[in-house]
């Protein structure tokens, strides 16, 4: 299981379809859901069938990522989480780009209450994503 953590327009959806959507990783968003119950329903399909998934939300706080963390271990899945680089400036930037835009509020809001991941939460691996203009940059998280 992987999991996203960023504010909104911070690249994550962008980085699930250009790097991993051709791998066959169920991707766990709540705009395509539409609903925790729908959500879960996906995510338990996933662990009945053995398959890996992406979960694709802001997840800004640890209490967020708990709700997947420990349903994902007792599936005996590895834990993976991918932090995105939040520039607020830049992600409402690309927000104003969007087609369905978020209002720049809730950017702003996502922003003040994000929580920087840990190891401690569960993780078994955990990386930190930037946008380049190469594309992405990738380094392992350091605690």
């Amino acid at each position: 299981m992987i999991i996203f953590i960023g504010i909104q327009a911070c690249g994550k959806s962008t980085f699930y379809r250009r790097m991993l959507a051709g791998y066959g990783l169920a991707h766990v968003n709540l705009d395509i859901q539409r609903s925790r119950h729908q959500e879960q329903l996906l995510i338990q399909e996933c662990f009945d069938g053995e398959r890996s998934l992406v979960i694709d939300n802001t997840n800004p706080e640890r209490r967020d990522r708990e709700r997947y963390i420990p349903q994902a271990k007792e599936y005996g899945y590895e834990v993976v989480g991918l932090f995105f680089q939040s520039r607020v400036k830049d992600c409402i930037a690309r927000n104003e780009q969007r087609e369905r835009q978020v209002p720049w509020h809730a950017i702003v809001a996502t922003q003040r209450k994000l929580e920087m991941p840990s190891r401690a939460e569960g993780f078994d691996k955990l990386y930190y994503v930037q946008i380049t203009a190469e594309g992405y940059k990738i380094t392992e998280w350091t605690d």
